[in-house]
């Protein structure tokens, strides 16, 4: 690997890191589309980089009683030789890879969505879906310390806009086991904060 694409690949290895942190990771989808749509790899490359790359070197922190929950230390050596020789690990995929599969697919829907866009529209819908992302997955009952008034007036035009095809995917990353949590209450907390 190239001095160029490791610069290249760093950003996107952190980024797809947070899917698998011991935590609420859902709020993260934005911002590693984000990092993806701004890498320039198309779709079929950045399959191969989560499941062949990071998803071996990650996937362990989700198996752990208590993983890391702040920001995961990627095993940069590991990670090259991956890229290097890639392979995705099948039996690893099939009994983990539910555990993150939900998010990645987010991901690659809304990575589709910020490809080519310039950094100020960028940075404005990755506010935005982040934003709803947090308020959706808060349960509906709670403050949601992300939406101040000043956040929510900040992208709110925008952020109606963008709902309209967020709220499926959100949907869609929504656990059965949530059932305390309806997604029904979600999305009304969501349109609720929109005004």
């Amino acid at each position: 690997m190239t001095q160029d694409e490791l610069l290249r690949r760093k950003p996107v290895w952190e980024a797809m890191s947070d899917l698998f942190l011991d935590t609420e990771t859902r709020w993260s989808v934005p911002y590693v589309a984000r990092r993806c749509a701004e890498s320039g790899y198309d779709d079929e490359v950045l399959e191969r980089i989560f499941w062949g790359e990071v998803f071996p070197e990650a996937i362990p922190n989700m198996l752990q009683v208590a993983g890391e929950w702040g920001l995961l230390a990627l095993d940069e050596a590991a990670l090259i030789k991956r890229a290097n020789h890639p392979s995705i690990p099948w039996l690893t995929r099939r009994a983990h890879g539910w555990m993150v599969q939900g998010s990645w697919l987010a991901v690659r829907q809304v990575t589709s969505w910020l490809r080519g866009l310039g950094d100020e529209e960028l940075t404005q819908r990755v506010s935005a879906l982040t934003l709803l992302g947090h308020r959706f997955f808060e349960p509906p009952e709670r403050d949601c310390l992300m939406a101040t008034p000043e956040r929510v007036e900040a992208v709110r035009a925008l952020a109606k806009e963008e709902w309209v095809r967020y709220e499926p995917v959100c949907r869609a990353m929504f656990g059965a086991e949530e059932k305390s949590m309806p997604a029904d209450a979600c999305a009304e907390a969501v349109r609720k904060m929109l005004g």
